[in-house]
């Protein structure tokens, strides 16, 4: 999992370091709302698999980053806290969080939260991304790896297929060169490494031998990535 963390005790975080159950997890730690603010309006936050989030930060309340996170995304949320009670409890699930869980906590159990907050958002995002739709005026079938019109058919490539899939669940959004790099190639992002660059070329051309209009809903977004937007 790639998880946020936006904790501003160094002690807990250095806890989630030490004590984290797999170690093949990424932590990518936070310790304040305005060092949080620029990635929670990004369409990068989609790229993690979910977010912890203290309910008192110095600068500003974890309730806050809750409803600007919730207006983007729905990456599950687990919300840490030394205090509170049963309503305040309540009121955050009410308001997006997927999980509560008061200090002092178990590291251990808190990974096993996350891990299934995780699985059944996986299960859920399985069951309803769509594996045939329409690329412009080009017809696309994930299962079968193709995309054609009347005539002809070209076949794609599982990485071809994963790019297209991902790009179109996320329609007209910018999606990031890193959130591409973790959904069609299963690695960070390098910015050295054009590979994402040299797929999305390939892809265009395919296209456009099917349809030439149809290949520029594969959008450039400058400083960002890419996205499908139909011109």
């Amino acid at each position: 999992m790639d998880i946020i963390v936006i904790e501003d005790d160094k002690l807990i975080c250095d806890t989630f370091r030490r004590l984290w159950p797999i170690p093949s997890d990424k932590l990518t730690f936070l310790s304040s709302y305005r060092q949080s603010i620029n990635l929670i309006h990004s369409p990068e936050i989609n790229s993690f698999d979910g977010i912890i989030v203290d309910i008192h930060l110095p600068d500003g309340d974890g309730l806050t980053i809750l409803r600007e996170i919730r207006k983007n995304t729905n990456v599950p949320i687990v919300l840490i806290s030394g205090s509170g009670t049963a309503n305040s409890r309540a009121d955050a699930i009410d308001l997006g969080a997927d999980d509560y869980v008061m200090k002092p906590f178990s590291i251990r159990e808190l990974q096993a939260r996350m891990a299934r907050l995780v699985s059944v958002r996986n299960e859920k995002e399985q069951s309803t991304r769509r594996e045939q739709f329409t690329l412009g005026r080009v017809s696309c079938d994930l299962q079968k790896r193709t995309i054609s019109n009347v005539e002809n058919e070209f076949r794609l490539t599982d990485t071809e297929a994963r790019i297209l899939g991902y790009l179109y669940n996320n329609r007209n959004l910018s999606c990031s060169k890193s959130t591409l790099y973790k959904n069609a190639f299963f690695r960070d992002f390098d910015p050295n490494d054009k590979t994402l660059d040299v797929y999305i070329s390939r892809l265009r051309k395919k296209i456009a031998h099917l349809d030439k209009w149809s290949s520029e809903c594969i959008q450039t977004a400058r400083g960002s990535g890419y996205r499908y937007s139909e011109p």
